[in-house]
Order: structure tokens, then sequence, then C-alpha cells
């Protein structure tokens, strides 16, 4: 196992280092940053849901887990 490389952050202090999960578009939040303002998510009708993690918030490539098998990064190269 080996420490996701799609998620927001690693997580330093596991031992081996993990991600931590998170959806790095969105940074976990599950919606995309589409508003800098009050008056934008006005008229766009709120926020819209992360086009990466489709609003989970989740990071898609290890579902949230952190971590990913080792032939899965050698697949992603």
């Amino acid at each position: 196992m080996a420490h996701c490389p799609d998620c927001d952050s690693v997580r330093m202090f596991c031992d081996p280092p993990e991600g931590n999960g998170k959806c790095s578009a969105c940074h976990g939040t599950g919606f995309s940053d589409i508003s800098d303002s009050v008056e934008t998510e006005f008229l766009n009708g709120g926020l819209s849901s992360c086009e990466e993690c489709y609003g989970t918030g989740l990071c898609p490539t290890c579902s949230g887990s952190g971590v990913v098998e080792e032939e899965e990064l050698q697949i992603a190269a």
C-alpha cells in the first residue's frame, strides 16, 4: 500500500504516510469553487457539486481511504 497521490494533502504522522482522503479539487467540501461572492451563489442557484468527486468530498482515486495499491500507481503513471 502507498499513500494516495491525488488526495488534498498527506497525513505525515502515519507510518507509512497516507493521503487525508479528501478530494483535492473541492478540499473535501463536495462543492465546486465557482462562487467568489454571495451574489454569484444567488445567481447560480447555490453551489454546484464538485465535478471531480460528484459531491461526496472524497478523493475519487482512493475513495477516501488515503491509500492505494502499488499496482494502481503504476497504471495511473
